[in-house]
């Protein structure tokens, strides 16, 4: 991998992966980057939940302080940056392996 200043990652991060979720009980699938899906499978691990409740607990919170959501998946990708930001002890996105997880790449 050539070394820049901001490009220094893995290319498959930032691959988009389709994943079916259930939603408070409703099915439904999310395309997200891979980046952003480690980042969800490391928050629910952290905090022992499965990524469906985790994206039911959020989705259940933006209900609660949104008016309109227009781009339900801008909202993860933003909730994923600013817990990122707020983490005194920042994630190893590269050490994150998916397949560990229980969920092969899609």
């Amino acid at each position: 991998m050539r070394m820049t200043e901001y490009c220094n990652f893995t290319p498959a991060l930032a691959r988009p992966r389709l994943r079916s979720v259930r939603i408070n009980g409703l099915a439904t699938c999310l395309r997200l980057e891979e980046v952003y899906w480690r980042i969800i499978e490391e928050i629910a691990r952290q905090k022992s939940m499965s990524v469906g409740k985790l994206i039911s607990q959020w989705a259940r919170e933006i209900d609660l302080t949104q008016e309109t959501v227009c781009n339900f998946t801008g909202l993860i990708r933003i909730i994923c940056v600013t817990q990122l930001l707020d983490k005194k002890h920042p994630i190893n996105l590269e050490a994150i392996d998916p397949d560990a997880m229980g969920n092969p790449p899609q």
